[in-house]
């Protein structure tokens, strides 16, 4: 598969990336072409031409435009799923889901852009205000590999409804998906207004730093968010940061094992635990810290490591070989500090141990709570679990971390439960769950505190992002 990057035309370059499979390393899935400063500044030039013309549509006529967007995913779905889940190595379920969640996300936010964006009208005898909601311009949008298409449909499609023309670079580790979900909504808007520029790091850099790129939306991890952040300062742009997370699960002496433990389970280990609200680790009262181990290790064992193409599986590989490196010397080191580790599951036949990228799912305990395991975020299938006597003080040596991203508290008193989630210092906080609940999940803000982010995502919430305001004064006539 080759890829295409584009602006108002495709983009020809010479420089190009093979794409590999990580369940096997082998076979090179597809070419990622390789952008240059250049091609940022024609993209960018192109973008604001673009931009100029459609702020001048109304609202309903942007909304009018997107909506054609959804037959076309909706016609392309299982092909985008079967992109995703080769060149992710995820399972079928997983990136199906982000597609269709996305769909919904996209309606949503058609259904509320109209009473959101309209403007302000403030008057009295002698004088009257209007404050308009205005766009930045051009938006700069990075994209990262482990949710591409859900990802990107919360910062362009909020960005192109406020009026912005959208600049997107994805991941070179997952390119593909995201290039095929972005260049069938380029089909149903004006030439220029939607951009998806290949390219490393540097290519990143260069759209952070561009004097004509006036908001920059990113996703990833809080040290690149740091980089970014600090870049866009120079030009004093707007950034929306959507950063790492270290999750605590917390479980007090009254829950239910069976069921805390199934739903740990699931939170920590879908998508080989690779997504920023993933659960990292279990805090567990000491009361209920075996039983809850032994429940654990039960629900993990009934994990089936394999290809992604192989329908039992119900866990696949990680991204790449640098992420398999890095993981199985975190759980190398965490045994050589006499923690218990304990692989767990079943690998089937169809897991390529020599040439895919797989970890097989871990549980580790006995571990002391300054290890690097429990303290940093290691974005991968390896969780650690800890015992605590005090909720309270458990909570208040948490909130003393720099992430805060989200956190689930699990027992039998929700009323409790709900004290204690009012305590914990984080974008989201989830009782006797680990993920968004209710058919309004996709009306709920997503974002973190601290160093896990600035700004928000997904409904309403996002949508202010994209628009800053203006009021224009005067007297009455």
């Amino acid at each position: 598969m080759q890829l295409q990057s584009f602006s108002a035309d495709y983009i020809h370059t010479i420089d190009n990336l093979d794409l590999r499979d990580p369940a096997d390393r082998r076979l090179v899935i597809g070419n990622m072409p390789v952008c240059s400063n250049e091609h940022l500044d024609k993209a960018v030039e192109q973008a604001r031409k673009a931009q100029k013309i459609w702020v001048k549509q109304s609202v309903d006529q942007r909304i009018v435009c997107i909506k054609n967007f959804i037959p076309l995913l909706e016609e392309n779905l299982n092909y985008i799923v079967e992109v995703l889940k080769t060149e992710q190595g995820m399972l079928d379920t997983v990136v199906r889901r982000e597609v269709q969640e996305s769909v919904v996300q996209i309606n949503h936010t058609l259904s509320i852009a109209s009473d959101e964006l309209a403007s302000l009208h403030h008057s009295d005898e002698s004088f009257k205000a209007v404050v308009r909601k205005v766009p930045f311009g051009v938006v700069g949008a990075i994209v990262p590999w482990n949710a591409p298409v859900s990802l990107a449909t919360a910062k362009v499609i909020p960005a192109l409804l406020a009026g912005n023309a959208v600049i997107v670079k994805p991941s070179p580790r997952a390119p593909a998906g995201v290039t095929v979900f972005l260049g069938l909504l380029r089909d149903c808007l004006p030439p220029g207004l939607l951009s998806l520029l290949h390219g490393t790091n540097d290519l990143g850099e260069a759209m952070i730093k561009h004097r004509d790129v006036r908001k920059i939306s990113f996703t990833g991890s809080t040290a690149v968010g740091k980089q970014v952040a600090a870049s866009a300062a120079a030009e004093l742009k707007s950034v929306q940061l959507e950063l790492g997370g270290n999750d605590a699960a917390i479980v007090l002496k009254d829950s239910d094992f069976n069921i805390t433990a199934s739903q740990i389970v699931d939170s920590a280990f879908r998508r080989s635990g690779q997504y920023c609200y993933a659960t990292k680790r279990v805090y567990v009262h000491r009361s209920i810290k075996e039983e809850m181990i032994g429940a654990l290790v039960k629900c993990a064992d009934h994990l089936k490591m394999g290809a992604p193409s192989d329908t039992m599986s119900t866990i696949g590989p990680v991204i790449d070989d640098d992420a398999q490196h890095r993981l199985n010397t975190l759980i190398d080191q965490t045994r050589s500090c006499n923690a218990v580790v304990r692989p767990c599951g079943t690998i089937l036949e169809s897991a390529d141990l020599r040439n895919g990228c797989y970890v097989q799912p871990t549980l580790v305990w006995n571990i002391e709570h300054s290890h690097p395991l429990v303290i940093e975020e290691q974005f991968g299938p390896v969780l650690p679990i800890l015992g605590y006597d005090n909720t309270l003080e458990l909570v208040k040596e948490l909130n003393s971390e720099d992430y805060g991203l989200s956190g689930s508290v699990w027992g039998a008193n929700l009323e409790e439960l709900s004290t204690v989630a009012r305590e914990i210092e984080a974008g989201r906080v989830f009782i006797n769950a680990a993920r968004a609940m209710g058919d309004f999940s996709g009306e709920l803000p997503s974002g973190g505190h601290k160093h896990s982010g600035i700004g928000w995502e997904k409904s309403t919430f996002g949508l202010r992002e994209y628009y800053q305001y203006q009021t224009i004064n005067g007297p009455v006539y």
